[in-house]
């Protein structure tokens, strides 16, 4: 793609960006391939397809190692070009699946591997910093195609967390507000006059709250805690699989009430927002430190048990104490497949209507690469895609870093 010296040029015509998602619960690369259009100033999108490819399990071993052990900054070096060319072999994967020539492609959006976030906190004046893995250059350069990525650092830069991410996403495609400018719905009108959530369980758990005809500085997202990390650890220390499928192991045994207690006075859970979280609190470190007391006691499934007690308990308390009146919550992310979770999501938040986010056309395993191909999309637009209110960011401003070839 040759360099756009007036970013108004961009939205002159339809544009086929790529997003690429790897999460905190590393269970795979999402990847998006979507058409986004720009009329009036609203904004639109075509979802063409999407795929999760599985981590190539070398590259999986070594993001796991970066992330639980202290490393010589060679590994650290490694896993910046393994991971661009991961990606890269992965994209060229799923347009060979789908038969679609790489050249049509106008620009891909990348996420990066989080192997660090240490945000921002006015208690003791840390200024914060975030590391999102994968060498932007490498993979446009390979690819042979623009690449933006790096999307955290400019919003921590001014204070903000560099999360959540996705709620411009949320705000643009997901509320209700027909007065404002930029107001585009994925299906018009779905949510009309309701005070709805975009809930997402991945790794970690983060909502979007969009109250009834906001207006952008009324949205209020944050992340909530863990979503399927706590469980998929303990899940693969005992049972050696990736995660506790449908939920059985889970739904099969009893709650233990004293842990669930201790899980919930972490002080993140109970944190007012702006707050975003990761690996460097919920790891298999913590889980060892907070169940090493129990093991002994309680059966494993107990446990497992109690800790998906906790990713539900978290996400509603939350809700209920941080956001306002809701009407509809729509969830997306791998969280969709525990049964057991979702039963208990229902039970706990028993007055508000639960739909997965399909119900609306869009997949729920594909909105966060969705959410960062529109991240590009808006970038190399122009336009901004920090929200202040819910980063805490002193301002708002063009986010990402942008590789041209």
């Amino acid at each position: 793609m040759t360099l756009i010296k007036n970013l108004s040029e961009w939205f002159l015509k339809p544009r086929i960006v790529c997003g690429v998602m790897t999460g905190t619960s590393l269970d795979g690369i999402d990847i998006s391939l979507a058409k986004f259009s720009s009329r009036n100033n609203k904004h639109s999108f075509e979802l063409l397809f999407w795929d999760t490819l599985e981590f190539p399990i070398q590259t999986k071993e070594l993001i796991i190692k970066i992330l639980n052990e202290n490393v010589p900054v060679s590994l650290i070096s490694k896993l910046n070009f393994e991971i661009a060319r991961t990606y890269s072999s992965s994209i060229k994967s799923i347009l060979k699946i789908n038969d679609f020539p790489i050249h049509q492609i106008d620009a891909v959006g990348i996420h990066g591997q989080t192997i660090w976030h240490n945000p921002p906190t006015i208690d003791n004046h840390y200024q914060g910093d975030s590391y999102q893995i994968s060498s932007i250059s490498a993979l446009a350069n390979i690819l042979g195609i623009t690449v933006v990525g790096d999307f955290r650092s400019a919003d921590v830069a001014l204070g903000g967390q560099g999360a959540p991410l996705v709620p411009i996403f949320d705000y643009e495609f997901l509320s209700n507000n027909n007065s404002r400018d930029s107001a585009c719905r994925v299906s018009e009108n779905v949510n009309a006059l309701k005070n709805v959530i975009a809930l997402n369980i991945g790794g970690m758990s983060n909502v979007t709250y969009l109250p009834a005809n906001c207006r952008k500085d009324e949205v209020v997202a944050f992340d909530t805690g863990p979503g399927n990390v706590l469980i998929d650890s303990y899940i693969k220390k005992f049972y050696k699989q990736n995660y506790d499928q449908d939920g059985l192991i889970a739904s099969s045994r009893e709650l233990i009430k004293s842990l669930l207690d201790d899980l919930m006075n972490i002080e993140f859970i109970k944190k007012n927002p702006p707050k975003s979280t990761g690996r460097e609190l919920f790891n298999i470190n913590f889980v060892n430190s907070m169940l090493s007391k129990y093991e002994n006691k309680y059966k494993i499934e107990d446990l497992i048990n109690t800790l998906t007690n906790f990713t539900a308990e978290s996400i509603s308390f939350n809700i209920r104490k941080f956001c306002g009146k809701t009407d509809l919550i729509y969830v997306s992310g791998g969280g969709i497949h525990n049964k057991y979770l979702m039963y208990l999501l229902k039970e706990k938040l028993f007055d508000i209507e639960i739909r997965t986010i399909a119900d609306i056309g869009i997949p729920a395993d594909a909105k966060e690469s969705i959410c960062f191909a529109y991240l590009a999309y808006r970038t190399l637009g122009g336009l901004c895609s920090n929200l202040p209110a819910v980063t805490g960011a002193s301002r708002e401003t063009i986010l990402g870093t942008i590789a041209f070839v």
